[in-house]
């Protein structure tokens, strides 16, 4: 409870239910309830109910139910109940109920990333279920 964790390059770090957990490249971070979790390029964050979840390039972030996922290049992003939900370019990102989904995607016509924003419940947007950004508009992925 109330723990830090810190791990090297592939490395794995887990923290207790207050705890924040740092791992680096390829490694895997989890936190407790409230925590936060941070891993490297290739790694995988989870954080607990009230937890904020931070992936590098082409990772995964998990986030509880008031939680903030954010995973990067190619990543998949999953929040909670009322969460939020980032991902990178080619990425997923899924969020509960009365949560938004942003998602990065290359404009070649303006030579520049943009962002294209849903939030559930509004303009046919569903909770708990996976989108990806398609020539600028979320595009529901099949499971």
């Amino acid at each position: 409870n109330g723990g830090t964790a810190t791990a090297g390059n592939g490395g794995t770090a887990t923290a207790g239910d207050y705890g924040t957990a740092t791992a680096g490249d390829g490694g895997t971070a989890t936190a407790g309830e409230r925590g936060t979790a941070t891993a490297g390029d290739y790694g995988t964050a989870t954080a607990g109910d009230y937890g904020t979840a931070t992936a590098g390039e082409r990772g995964t972030a998990t986030a509880g139910d008031y939680g903030t996922a954010t995973a990067g290049y190619g990543g998949t992003a999953t929040a909670g109940d009322y969460g939020t939900a980032t991902a990178g370019d080619y990425g997923t990102a899924i969020a509960g109920d009365y949560g938004t989904i942003v998602l990065a995607w290359w404009d070649d016509t303006l030579a520049r990333r943009r962002w294209v924003v849903g939030e559930v419940g509004i303009d046919g947007i569903k909770a708990d279920t996976p989108y990806r950004c398609e020539d600028g508009r979320l595009v529901e992925v099949e499971r």
